[in-house]
Formats: structure tokens, sequence, C-alpha cells
């Protein structure tokens, strides 16, 4: 592991691109719907609960990271953009958008409206996330 001397955070890689720009994690809800924020603790719950998780609250995203990271939330004005990395790439509804990330990883982009979306399929998604990248 590597951590970046300038913002403190830690990555798998040496010297790895990244942004140094961290912000206060309740900037990102300034100005949006209350249902993105309720959306986002559920998330941070579930996230939190599975141990040895790190939030990273940088410019455009908050992060989660076990030994890399796992998931990430976008807040918008009334909607949570959420992508998780899993081993291999699913398809399907709530999943809009699946992206290969690295030679064994993939994303997979869902858009939350409500705390009531974060369903029993997407906790098992975050969960093997979390393991894929622990």
């Amino acid at each position: 592991m590597w951590t970046c001397p300038d913002c403190g955070r830690t990555f798998r890689n040496t010297n790895q691109d990244h942004s140094c720009v961290v912000i206060d994690l309740e900037l990102h809800f300034v100005n949006k719907d209350q249902n993105v924020k309720d959306t986002f603790e559920k998330i941070k719950d579930i996230a939190m609960s599975l141990g040895n998780v790190k939030i990273n609250s940088v410019k455009n995203a908050i992060l989660f990271q076990a030994k890399s990271q796992f998931l990430a939330v976008k807040p918008k004005k009334n909607i949570l953009d959420t992508e998780f990395v899993l081993d291999e790439p699913v398809e399907g509804f709530p999943i809009h958008k699946t992206v290969q990330a690295t030679k064994t990883k993939w994303a997979h982009f869902v858009r939350l409206e409500s705390p009531e979306e974060v369903d029993e399929q997407l906790i098992s998604w975050i969960k093997r996330a979390h393991r894929v990248c622990s």
C-alpha cells in the first residue's frame, strides 16, 4: 500500500494517479433532495458494517475503500449515482451501465432515487464488491 504524502489517501500502487482534492463529506449534500442524503446514509451503513472500510470524500464523489476502492457514490440534485466493482460483468436492471475497469474488474453503475431502492440485490452486490476489493 502507498500513502499519498499530500492528501493522506492510501492506494495499492505507488504514485497512483489521483486527485488530492479532499472535501468535507457534508458539502456533497448542499442543495440536494433529502432522499439523496437518506439513500447515501443507508448505503454508508451497509458499507461500514462490512468492516475495514475507509471513506474518502473527494471533489466529485464519496469513495468507499477496503484494500482498494469498491464503491463510489455521486450525489446529484435528486438521485444518487452509485458505482461498485465486481470480478465479472453483471447486466440487467437496475444496472444501467457496465464498464471493464481493469483486466479482472468491472464497474457497474446504478442510479438511486430513494432509500427503498437499496434492496437485497444491491446489498449483495455491495458485499461482493467489498470481498473482491479486500
